[in-house]
């Protein structure tokens, strides 16, 4: 009796209610959704947005519910506009991740195409639209490298966390301050649930956890420093020549580099001294604040345009970028290697003076050249510069009294100096990829290199080549600690609001960083100073000094030739141009460094550069005291 009522009672709700039931279930079916959190801006110190995000809608496909997929796309082309990059690049999102993660389409959507396809969604199965956000650069190339860019989660950022493959319209930082910050910046997901019917299609979001924004952060860039500083290291000593005249669109069709610069969007084009078309100078600028440690410029040229790479980056602009001479996507200012020339000189003056070897009145007599062993090391100046004190030697830059101290200091007191003066060693400033560089000893050398230090590698040392390589940042960083005197100024990129940082001591005597400064004054406004046409007397004047660095050995046969000038060389084989200075000289406030790639002297071409923006930076104070 009992059996055959629960015999009776399974038929009643397996085969005569059962299609009622599964109405029921059609409409209790629950799909859990991550929801995208915006992402938290960035802005320079005085609110300007550098980083935001725009609303988008995005057209997604859920693969195992679309029976004929090239159908289904060829459907869809016929609404909104798909590349046969954007086909072939969908077909490989679905075949590389199970058919029940949706694949992005087509993300930001315009308005007509999201009415088109609102319209016909019902006859396009396993179609699922999405609210995004799309990251937006409004100063685009200008600040790239400090922000940097944000892109899809790939592959690799899958396997590390598998709850990616969820989340198609996710942005991931991957260089600059986006990569930096991504924590913080990401913000917390939310969670939908979304009650489907029979065909997956939503009719009703329930939300059991609204996202939460990433941290908003305020840089210490200043956007108009930057844009200043950038255009003048972009046009060097040159004049600007309007990319619509005939001659420059003739250059394009015949000059590979000039070319290479105008399909990346770079639309200046340079007339140098000889009357030659070329491209905008390449380099670095970094402006720090001597007291905060503040970035308030940081500028490193040729760059790119960060929105490329918010949606989905063409292979055409990936290839552009990454084939470019001057390499656009390297961040000169943390990431560029160079050996500093001259600007090393104040290091081996500090720790010469700190070892006892010289004191500041010392002379050594220089005549062009100098013997040591049986090599001959050259002084810039042919003619030597004759009896010349620790002063006098920055103010005229001699190589031969550097020569001189460094072997008689030797190269792991160079080494230590160096290493308190901020060289050698990454900044940990906030930007990923940074270099620490060289600054060689005797132990460097022996594990890299696996041979014993020699004098005469200490000898190139004392000039700042061979093995000592630094980046643009460092050099400021060297620079805006001679200037406080006190405290090891490390940088940031986040604006401090007023706050003191609490550095460590320099732990370098004031007695000989004063002489530096004796030293880098006299290079502006000496009788001999290497950069004295570029002081600026009107704001407090400024202390530098210069460097130009040889690329490539000029030969005996091309001495005799007389093939020794910068300009008649080809770009690669050129000098580096290198200035680094402080300013107001008595009440110092900023320090600067600044690199121009193969741009001859640091004299003429950099010192005129680190001028200018100073002279923009007080006019500007100025300007808003009024």
């Amino acid at each position: 009796m009992l059996g055959a009522g629960l015999v009776g009672r399974l038929y009643q709700l397996q085969i005569a209610q059962s299609e009622n039931y599964q109405l029921l279930s059609d409409k209790n079916q629950f799909d859990k959704r991550r929801v995208l959190a915006p992402r938290g801006r960035l802005f320079d110190s005085h609110g300007r947005l550098l980083a935001g995000n725009s609303e988008v809608f995005e057209l997604n496909m859920l693969p195992a519910r679309v029976a004929d997929l090239d159908r289904w796309l060829a459907n869809v082309q016929k609404l909104i506009d798909l590349s046969p990059d954007d086909i072939e690049r969908i077909k490989k999102d679905i075949a590389d991740q199970p058919d029940f993660l949706e694949v992005t389409v087509k993300s930001g959507l315009t308005q007509r195409e999201l009415a088109r396809v609102a319209i016909l969604s019902p006859v396009l199965e396993g179609a699922l639209f999405h609210k995004s956000f799309r990251r937006i650069y409004p100063q685009g190339w200008m600040t790239a490298h400090v922000t940097g860019y944000v892109s899809p989660a790939n592959q690799k950022d899958v396997s590390k966390n598998p709850q990616l493959r969820y989340l198609p319209g996710l942005r991931i930082g991957r260089s600059g301050v986006e990569h930096t910050l991504e924590p913080s910046l990401a913000g917390q997901l939310g969670v939908e649930r979304i009650e489907v019917n029979a065909q997956g299609k939503p009719v009703r979001v329930l939300e059991d956890k609204p996202a939460e924004a990433g941290v908003d952060v305020n840089l210490s860039i200043d956007v108009e420093l930057q844009a200043f500083a950038t255009e003048r290291l972009r046009r060097g000593k040159s004049d600007v020549v309007p990319l619509q005249k005939q001659e420059v669109q003739m250059a394009l069709l015949q000059n590979d580099e000039l070319r290479a610069h105008v399909t990346t969007g770079d639309t200046l084009i340079l007339r140098d001294e000889r009357g030659r078309l070329v491209p905008p100078e390449s380099g670095a600028v970094t402006v720090i604040d001597i007291h905060t440690g503040e970035i308030k410029a940081m500028v490193s040229v040729p760059s790119y345009d960060p929105n490329l790479f918010s949606g989905r980056l063409s292979l055409r602009d990936w290839k552009r970028l990454n084939e470019h001479p001057r390499t656009p996507m390297l961040n000169r200012a943390v990431s560029g290697l160079y050996a500093p020339g001259s600007t090393f000189k104040m290091v081996v003056a500090a720790a010469a003076l700190e070892a006892g070897v010289i004191s500041p009145s010392n002379k050594i007599k220089c005549e062009g050249s100098f013997e040591f062993g049986r090599r001959t090391f050259h002084c810039w100046n042919e003619k030597g510069h004759g009896f010349v004190d620790m002063v006098s030697s920055l103010e005229r830059s001699c190589d031969i009294y550097y020569y001189q101290i460094a072997l008689k200091t030797g190269i792991n007191r160079i080494n230590n100096m160096a290493k308190r003066l901020g060289l050698g060693e990454v900044t940990d400033i906030g930007l990923p990829s940074e270099q620490a560089g060289i600054i060689p000893d005797r132990d460097w050398k022996q594990e890299n290199k696996g041979v014993p230090w020699t004098p005469g590698e200490t000898v190139v040392a004392g000039i700042g080549q061979g093995f000592v390589l630094t980046t643009p940042v460092q050099l400021a960083v060297m620079t805006a600690r001679i200037a406080n005197g006190k405290k090891a100024v490390i940088p940031t990129m986040q604006a401090q609001n007023g706050q003191q940082p609490d550095f460590a001591d320099l732990q370098v005597s004031e007695d000989i960083l004063a002489m530096m400064k004796q030293g880098m004054r006299k290079v502006m406004n000496g009788t001999f100073g290497t950069a004295r046409k570029y002081d600026l007397k009107d704001y407090g004047g400024i202390a530098g000094k210069t460097g130009t660095v040889q690329v490539k050995r000029i030969s005996k046969e091309q001495r005799e030739k007389g093939i020794i000038d910068n300009i008649d060389r080809p770009w690669k084989e050129r000098d580096h141009a290198l200035f680094v200075a402080y300013a107001p000289v008595n009440n110092p406030r900023y320090a600067i460094s600044v690199v121009v790639e193969h741009g001859g002297s640091g004299s003429s071409m950099a010192a005129p550069i680190a001028h200018d923006i100073f002279e923009y930076i007080f006019a500007s104070e100025q300007r808003q005291k009024i």
